[in-house]
């Protein structure tokens, strides 16, 4: 099926190639299967594109969910009290911070995902972040490997993405938001 021009201008409403928020589609070893799923992306109205990591892994998170890891959920952009009714009906409270408030017991990953994203689609700032405050770890590249990240974008605002994300997701891709720019593309 052949989209539209209006399908294709409306999925890439909000995208810029310097926004700084983008949806990453895939990561791979393999340069030719990130050009297909590009064009694929592409026909489906998206605006898609791969970069190479230049001997680097691609920032594509690699996460554990095995028992024990666990997971901090953090709040900004919101009314505390507003935060708070929303947790308490989970059974949950936050805790105040310096960068927003962190939601009251840590959780495995798939239950912080859950979570932010709801939290998310209520409008406020989430950030999932790994016990600690550390980044989930990534797995390193092995012998200088270059990888083939696929992703969509950028768009300026947060909402923009969320929205080509959900819009993916209907159509089965598994992706997730980035942030970033192409500084690192300019001049090559």
């Amino acid at each position: 099926m052949v989209a539209s021009k209006a399908a294709v201008a409306k999925v890439a409403e909000g995208a810029t190639s310097d926004g700084a928020y983008w949806v990453q589609v895939g990561a791979f070893k393999d340069a030719e299967t990130a050009k297909r799923l590009v064009t694929q992306l592409r026909g489906q109205g998206f605006r898609a594109e791969s970069t190479a990591s230049g001997g680097k892994p691609v920032a594509a998170p690699v996460v554990s969910d095995a028992p024990g890891d666990r997971y901090a959920v953090v709040v900004s952009g919101g009314a505390p009290g507003d935060l708070d009714a929303k947790l308490a009906a989970k059974g949950m409270t936050s805790e105040a911070t310096s960068g927003g408030a962190v939601v009251q017991p840590s959780l495995p990953l798939r239950e912080a995902v859950a979570l932010s994203r709801e939290l998310a689609d209520a409008g406020l700032s989430v950030q999932v972040r790994r016990q600690g405050g550390a980044p989930a770890p990534s797995t390193p590249a092995r012998g200088g490997e270059t990888w083939y990240r696929v992703r969509v974008g950028g768009f300026a605002d947060r909402g923009a993405a969320v929205a080509s994300l959900r819009k993916l997701e209907e159509k089965g891709y598994k992706a997730f938001i980035a942030t970033g720019s192409n500084e690192h593309l300019k001049g090559r």
